[in-house]
């Protein structure tokens, strides 16, 4: 008897089991395919979200998405988004365990809600598709919709998705709306800092108007746009006894700030220039008015102090402080750090400059231009940028860079070229790329690194090499 009752109890709980499991599967598999598949957003733009929809004033001109692919933005605008909001994007598909228990810890000690530890791919799906209210069932759709747009989508797709849709401000959607409301510029004019403030903004986005947030948000957008400044210029770190061996004139503590300070508001400026190039049409006059008296004073100091720690060779050449732009030829070449950046060659040696990179690409050698022409302010910005590079050290960075006075590559009529490769490492003796561009310089009008006069003071440069006129 009792054998039979046990034998159906446990036939019943086996029935049991079975079949709250079927209904669960059944149910995740419903769930699943109720929510909204974003496979067309590979291709389609979004002309509104769910978000935009239930948030957004009727008619207000910040509701209309006005889409700018992530091609067209500044890179700034990205990389700040990213390290402000989700710096494992890159890294988690879509649901990030590692922030999200860090934000159930913070949470749980301020005993409220202090940081959603949502990720980008999360923030998306709920902006495109979901409401804002805060129940189970909702944030269960959220997480099906991002582990299908992580499926279906690349990260670059689903980036530029999220900064198109974002809301930037009460009613205000989008990255192009929000570079025109905050600073009337596009989203590929957007400097470092602006992209900065801007991402800045993500987390409270309904008090972006209000003059009490927006100190909060300049205070944090300034250390976002000091970690880009570090990615693109980061500090040499050197130990101190390496300092007091090798540098005997290393800047004060006092000056180490100032020259930091100079550098980020050149960077902040002209960082779009910079990345592309046209940072090297900069004149004397461009930097001069940039920089207030006090800071034209501490950079004309520092110049002094270099001219007193070496001989000065000036370089007799045509200069003038800003050449028009039709004085040159542009020159696309790759770069390692900025993906791809335009030289500007004087026109009297663009034929012979062609010549050079034309034979040796039929050759099979990976021959380009690293550097060409480079005005006085961009000299100015160079030399301050190595200094801090350098460590403070003024007379390790006065051996590598020129006065603007000594500079070849500011040369209009005898112009100087800096050749490299993208392909072959190594000492450049052995490389093929200089075996060639030894070969063929000499006939298109070269000649090698510095003329005698002028090496005082300046590192030997066997890719540098100086257009005669005689081609």
């Amino acid at each position: 008897m009792i054998r039979r009752v046990l034998k159906r109890a446990l036939k019943l709980g086996l029935t049991l089991y079975l079949g709250v499991k079927l209904v669960s599967i059944g149910a995740v598999v419903w769930f699943w395919y109720a929510t909204p598949d974003p496979s067309a957003l590979k291709t389609a733009d979004p002309q509104t979200t769910s978000f935009i929809q239930h948030r957004c004033a009727a008619g207000e001109p910040g509701c209309t998405l006005v889409w700018t692919p992530l091609s067209k933005m500044s890179p700034f605008v990205p990389q700040a988004v990213v390290l402000a909001e989700d710096i494992r994007f890159f890294r988690h598909r879509g649901l990030d365990f590692h922030s999200l228990w860090a934000a159930l810890r913070l949470n749980w000690r301020s005993g409220k809600v202090v940081w959603g530890g949502s990720t980008l791919t999360q923030q998306l799906a709920k902006n495109l598709y979901l409401g804002s209210e805060k129940t189970v069932g909702r944030k269960l759709r959220e997480i099906a919709v991002t582990l299908k747009l992580e499926r279906k989508l690349p990260k670059e797709r689903i980036l530029e998705l999220y900064l198109n849709v974002a809301q930037w401000g009460p009613n205000l959607y989008g990255v192009t709306n929000a570079a025109q409301h905050f600073f009337g510029k596009t989203p590929a004019e957007l400097g470092p800092l602006e992209a900065s403030y801007l991402a800045s903004i993500l987390p409270n986005p309904e008090h972006a108007d209000e003059p009490a947030w927006k100190e909060k948000f300049a205070n944090v957008g300034a250390r976002l746009f000091d970690a880009l400044l570090q990615s693109y210029l980061p500090p040499f770190r050197v130990t101190a006894r390496d300092v007091l061996e090798n540098c005997p004139d290393l800047l004060d503590a006092e000056a180490v700030r100032e020259n930091d300070y100079i550098v980020a508001k050149i960077f902040s400026s002209f960082s779009n220039d910079i990345l592309s190039g046209r940072a090297a049409l900069v004149s004397s006059k461009d930097l001069s008015e940039l920089l207030n008296a006090e800071e034209n004073a501490f950079v004309g100091d520092l110049w002094e102090k270099v001219r007193k720690l070496r001989p000065v060779h000036a370089v007799a050449c045509r200069r003038e402080d800003k050449a028009p732009e039709d004085a040159f030829a542009a020159i696309v070449q790759p770069s390692a750090l900025y993906g791809q950046r335009t030289y500007f060659i004087p026109k009297a040696a663009e034929n012979g400059v062609a010549s050079v990179l034309n034979g040796s690409r039929q050759a099979g050698r990976s021959l380009i231009v690293t550097s060409a022409y480079r005005a006085g302010g961009y000299q100015t910005y160079l030399f301050l940028a190595t200094l801090r590079q350098n460590g403070y050290c003024l007379s390790r960075t006065a051996r590598e860079v020129a006065l603007p006075e000594e500079s070849e590559h500011s040369c209009l009529d005898t112009p100087a070229v800096d050749f490299g490769t993208v392909s072959e490492d190594g000492p450049f003796e052995k490389t093929k790329a200089f075996a060639d561009l030894s070969a063929r310089a000499p006939d298109a009008g070269f000649l090698m690194s510095y003329p005698e006069g002028n090496a005082a003071g300046i590192l030997y440069e066997p890719w540098h090499w100086k257009w005669t006129g005689k081609n």
